[in-house]
């Protein structure tokens, strides 16, 4: 039986729209491969003219699924039923195609984005590490300048030490021979030197005992100015205030003055056997040194305010330790005229002990003052140890304090402050060292007269590696030397040299080293070398 026409036209419509649909997509296949069958395609052109396609067999297959299932559907004979089923099978074979083929696209797309991403973290993710490890070479290039400016000054010590050595061994013959007429002679001598000792000790007692006499002879006189001023019935207040200070402070003075007389001799009767000897040679006599007068006393005040870090402060007393001779150092720092305030930051020790040999100290102080100068600091003063006398200055030390005062003279003619620090590591009972700061001012005559310096201490946070470095290497300098201090030898109380020491040290550690790490320090830098 034959179909209405418009039935028949839609079958045909279906082939014929299959036979489209096989050929857009056949067309759409070659159209992106073959090189002959007209210009190539984008892919973005492509996706459209196959989403172009899905909207047309989306609307063929709705055509076909009406013809199979609607009204008509009964009409048509099997053959035409079994075309329509098998077009409208393809048809949505053809669908589903496109379907997977923009899921693909679609797919493609986002995983292109997420590379993209990807590689824009990656592209940040290596500029940090770029600047990061920029940021650790600078770190490590400031350390290895640190690390050489120290290992400098080290060779410097290292040099001159060498050539003292040539020196001492050139001479060692000739002492050689004269050390035997020397011990005869020293024999001899011993006991008329140790009355002379005796003798010098006698008279400087006398002498003090004869200051004491004189200031009771003046409080005396005061007390008797005191009663007559009252007998007068005299109303001026102001004389009577004056005359009680005056007699108040002369009182202060005589009761000091017994006390330090008392403490000197304590010291000399039970002054160590190792310090003995070197006191005789090493050191002015006490008699020779002078007191320093606090600004105060002069109604002044102090001329500016000296800052000292908690190294520096170590670094020195430790130094003075090694030796039982003298030895001295220069300290670097800065000066703030604005503020008027000193700060040491660094001190820089000399190796040369009472050298002769002026051309040996002169090219190591210039070294160790380019050193400073190389640290952006400046020479703000020096120090040196009286090893078993007290910290007041002789009248060498103020002479020298003069000179380097002068020599601080600016461009402008203003003379900037030096600061001149003595040490005393190992007079009176106490195991902590004795330190004194001073300048040097004049009277309207030009005499010199030493002036007392208060400071505040500013505490560092450890011992850095450089600073125990530099520590080591002077504990093996002065033990290879004749006067350098056997840290295992007994000093007083049941102490020996290193204990004291220690002791004496505790007080500059820094705030983040408890006691029982700085002595395993301290113990690891004066141990001897394997």
């Amino acid at each position: 039986s034959a179909l209405p026409k418009p039935t028949v036209a839609s079958s045909a419509g279906a082939g014929s729209s299959t036979a489209s649909s096989s050929g857009s997509s056949a067309t759409a296949q070659s159209s992106g491969t073959g090189a002959h069958s007209g210009p190539q395609l984008s892919e973005a052109e492509r996706l459209m003219v196959e989403q172009s396609s899905l909207g047309g067999n989306q609307a063929e297959i709705a055509q076909l699924a009406q013809l199979l299932l609607g009204g008509g559907a009964n009409k048509l004979s099997d053959v035409e039923r079994l075309i329509l089923e098998k077009a409208l099978k393809e048809q949505m074979a053809v669908e589903a195609a496109l379907a997977n083929r923009l899921a693909e696209a679609e797919l493609l797309k986002q995983h292109s984005d997420a590379a993209a991403l990807l590689q824009k973290q990656s592209k940040t993710a290596l500029e940090q590490k770029q600047k990061e490890e920029a940021l650790l070479a600078a770190q490590q290039e400031a350390i290895i300048q640190a690390q050489l400016q120290h290992e400098a000054l080290l060779k410097i010590q290292q040099e001159i030490l060498a050539a003292h050595k040539e020196k001492e061994e050139k001479e060692k013959r000739e002492k050689q021979k004269l050390k035997e007429q020397r011990a005869a002679k020293e024999k001899a001598q011993a006991s008329s030197s140790q009355q002379q000792i005796e003798a010098a000790l006698l008279q400087k007692s006398l002498l003090e005992h004869s200051m004491i006499q004189n200031a009771l002879l003046n409080q005396a006189a005061l007390e008797k100015a005191i009663q007559d001023h009252n007998a007068s019935g005299s109303n001026d207040k102001m004389t009577q205030m004056i005359l009680e200070q005056a007699l108040f402070q002369q009182a202060n003075m005589i009761q000091l003055a017994i006390a330090q007389l008392a403490e000197e001799q304590a010291a000399r009767v039970k002054e160590p056997e190792v310090m003995k000897e070197a006191r005789q040679d090493a050191v002015p006599a006490e008699s020779s040194l002078i007191d320093c007068v606090k600004f105060s006393v002069v109604g002044q005040k102090q001329p500016y305010t000296v800052f000292i870090s908690s190294n520096s402060l170590l670094l020195m007393d430790y130094h003075c330790h090694l030796s039982t001779e003298e030895v001295y150092g220069y300290l670097g720092g800065k000066w703030d005229p604005s503020k008027l305030t000193l700060h040491v930051q660094s001190v820089f020790p000399c190796s040369l002990q009472n050298s002769q040999d002026q051309n040996e100290c002169s090219v190591l102080q210039n070294k160790i003052r380019e050193l400073i100068t190389q640290q952006d600091m400046t020479v703000i003063g020096w120090y040196h140890s009286h090893p078993t006398s007290s910290p007041r200055p002789s009248q060498h030390d103020i002479v020298c304090q003069s000179v380097h005062q002068q020599h601080m003279r600016s461009l402008d003619g203003r003379i900037d402050p030096c600061l001149g620090v003595i040490v005393s590591p190992f007079r009176g009972q106490s195991p902590t060292s004795e330190m004194q700061l001073f300048c040097v001012m004049h009277t309207n005559d030009g005499r010199p007269v030493p002036m007392h310096l208060e400071y505040t201490c500013v505490w560092d946070s450890t011992i850095s590696p450089a600073l125990a470095t530099e520590m080591r290497a002077m504990s093996l300098l002065y033990s290879q030397q004749k006067t350098g201090v056997r840290f295992d030898q007994h000093w007083r109380n049941n102490m020996n040299i290193f204990r004291k020491m220690t002791e004496s040290l505790k007080q500059k550690t820094p705030k983040d080293i408890s006691e029982e790490q700085f002595v395993e320090v301290m113990r690891q830098i004066v141990a001897k070398e394997e």
